[in-house]
């Protein structure tokens, strides 16, 4: 079933996927502010959708796909379900705590002042993201591909942080740079 221009609040939409026969798909509906925790979105596809602050705290997202999504402040901790997936959406100051998000192309996403912490971002790939002032204190980016995102400023926590993830030279070089304030020559 396939809803466009639609504004729901977070009874109204529960209201939806209960009387759902086939996997939804939203495009450029309002559901900014909705309560939606705990709730079974498995396969639902969001396109160019607004869910600013809206609570996902415990949601089963298997299959449940964002593109073009502005989840600004949005609540995403404890997610349940795998294979989720974002793409191109604007996560400012989203909360993703634990968030099990491995294996994901994360293509076009901004993760600017996100929280990421003990999110499970392996063998994910970030190109084009932001990820300027992300909490990822925790979180697994064992081969996690950073090589196309803007990662900002880097303190030795944050390098800490990045462990196991794949960077350019030149990210490597700007964060020794910062760092230890070295001139580097090549």
């Amino acid at each position: 079933m396939e809803l466009i221009d639609e504004v729901y609040d977070g009874p109204a939409f529960r209201d939806v996927l209960a009387r759902a026969e086939t996997p939804l798909t939203l495009v450029r509906c309002d559901l900014r502010g909705s309560d939606l925790r705990d709730a079974a979105l498995t396969e639902v596809t969001f396109t160019d959708c607004v869910l600013d602050e809206v609570r996902l705290d415990g949601a089963s997202l298997g299959g449940a796909t964002f593109t073009g999504c502005r989840l600004m402040g949005a609540a995403l901790p404890h997610t349940r379900g795998l294979g989720f997936s974002l793409h191109r959406s604007n996560l400012f100051a989203a909360n993703l705590t634990a968030a099990v998000l491995s294996h994901t192309d994360l293509t076009g996403c901004r993760f600017t002042e996100a929280v990421l912490r003990g999110a499970d971002l392996r063998s994910s790939v970030f190109d084009g993201c932001e990820l300027i002032h992300a909490d990822l204190a925790g979180a697994k980016l064992d081969g996690a591909d950073l090589r196309g995102a803007a990662l900002g400023p880097c303190d030795v926590d944050r390098l800490r942080a990045l462990k196991g993830a794949i960077i350019t030279g030149r990210q490597a070089e700007d964060i020794i740079t910062e760092l230890a304030g070295v001139t580097i020559v090549q």
